[in-house]
């Protein structure tokens, strides 16, 4: 009897361990992760960092380098170092799970063990990859249920771009700039680095939109650095970057996420493969710098006063591309006219003509005007940008003497658009010693010398008729 009842008694122990066991291995299965991201667009994979052995209680790295990481971060409970040291997944491997952050939120369940939740996909908005994540099942905390913010905080800024005029003298117009004394334009386009060395990029071009006026066959990149700081270091075109007009490249209408771009981009600096693949490009501070030189186009310049010229910043990775826009800087022009007038009524006099030159010389001609009316103004029909100019008067009114003095004029703020008022003498014929008195006296002189030669003719008809 003693025996069957301890048999019971070892049947009964026996089961009571089991009925105690059945939850704790149901309860391995049961861990939940919550996680929530602002930012949609990003693909999340969850790697097995170590495994758990409910009977001894250890963690076993699934990969021997790990395993003093994995022990300071259960025993110290240090996992955001542990979530330092495993910026890659080498030696990993995926547990199977699988999300996208499109809806914001969501769960999945996990065995207990370690777990590394990276971000293996990265959205197009975001100037750098969201933050990576590790959960641990059992915790100290006791608890089955981890949640998880994914949004790095540091990093949720979008790059900019900027640009301004390098070469600018008078900066007084706040967004407009001019240029000193030259039709050369040199712009310079700052732009910041988007991406990092985890989740590099595929696309990344610097664009510009040249306003009219501006001679837009003429973008000549002189300089694309890649800036640190202080520290400059030179890109080669054709190796690392290539100037592109190509449509695909340069044309930001379109974007992901409802996203707004410019179309009629002039030229694009595109940034090469190789370059978005190195480690390097994704330094923290890290900029591209693009300088480039264009002119005035005379021609056209006279479509618009202020000349705008806007940048723009494209980059994506194979969940698609953003655009970033840029700013928008001003060449102020200004404009001149010529005046012709009587030196002695001032009155306007018209057809008149005039050349508007570059250099005291009047050897580079910009423009020849057309005719004065009956105003006596000139429009020369072209915008300038700051500077000295020169006018010469190259057709005269008629019965006026042609002006040969060279007028010079000064454009700047303080005078947006100036006239030149430009004298004529009437042409009078000389007193003396002229081609012009020797004929007339020829002539009077052959006159009288006929008249008398008629009256001695009349006078002896009269004698012989007597």
């Amino acid at each position: 009897m003693k025996s069957v009842k301890r048999i019971l008694s070892v049947a009964v122990a026996v089961l009571l361990i089991a009925m105690m066991m059945i939850p704790a291995v149901s309860a391995a299965g049961s861990n939940t992760v919550n996680w929530t991201c602002e930012y949609p667009g990003y693909t999340y994979t969850v790697y097995t960092v170590a495994t758990y052995n409910s009977t001894t209680g250890a963690f076993t790295a699934t990969s021997a380098s790990l395993q003093d990481a994995v022990n300071n971060a259960v025993t110290a409970d240090q996992m955001a170092a542990l979530a330092e040291t495993l910026t890659t997944t080498t030696g990993l491997t995926a547990e199977g799970t699988t999300f996208t952050t499109n809806a914001g939120s969501g769960n999945f369940t996990l065995p207990d063990g370690i777990y590394f939740i990276k971000c293996t996909q990265p959205g197009p908005n975001n100037k750098k990859v969201l933050k990576n994540s590790i959960v641990v099942f059992p915790n100290k905390n006791k608890t089955t249920t981890e949640t998880i913010n994914l949004t790095d905080k540091v990093n949720e800024g979008q790059p900019t771009v900027t640009k301004e005029i390098v070469n600018g003298g008078d900066n007084t117009f706040g967004t407009k700039s001019t240029t000193a004394k030259s039709k050369t334009i040199t712009y310079k386009l700052t732009a910041d680095i988007a991406g990092s060395k985890d989740s590099k990029l595929t696309s990344y071009v610097i664009t510009d939109k040249m306003g009219t006026g501006l001679n837009t066959s003429k973008h000549d990149v002189t300089s694309v650095v890649l800036k640190n700081g202080t520290t400059e270091t030179p890109l080669t075109e054709g190796t690392d970057y290539t100037v592109t007009t190509a449509a695909a490249d340069i044309d930001c209408a379109t974007t992901v996420d409802g996203g707004t771009g410019t179309t009629g981009n002039t030229f694009g600096v595109k940034l090469s493969s190789d370059i978005l693949g190195s480690n390097d490009f994704y330094a923290e501070g890290n900029q591209v710098v693009v300088t480039y030189e264009t002119e005035l186009d005379y021609a056209t310049a006279a479509v618009a006063t202020d000349i705008p010229n806007t940048d723009a910043m494209i980059y994506g990775n194979e969940s698609g591309r953003n655009v970033v826009p840029g700013t928008t800087v001003n060449v102020q022009t200004f404009q001149v006219t010529a005046k012709k007038i009587d030196a002695v009524t001032k009155n306007p006099l018209a057809g008149a003509k005039f050349g508007l030159y570059e250099d005291a010389a009047c050897s580079k001609l910009i423009v020849e005007s057309p005719e004065t009316g009956n105003n006596g103004i000139a429009d020369f029909g072209v915008k300038l940008p700051a500077g000295t100019y020169y006018i010469k008067e190259t057709k005269v009114p008629d019965n006026y003497n042609l002006n040969t003095e060279i007028k010079s004029v000064t454009l700047g703020a303080s005078n947006a658009s100036a006239t030149v008022e430009i004298e004529d003498t009437q042409a009078k014929l000389p007193s003396t010693g002229g081609n012009g008195t020797l004929m007339f006296t020829i002539i009077g002189g052959s006159l009288v010398l006929l008249a008398a030669a008629l009256f001695v003719i009349v006078m002896k008809k009269r004698s012989s008729a007597k």
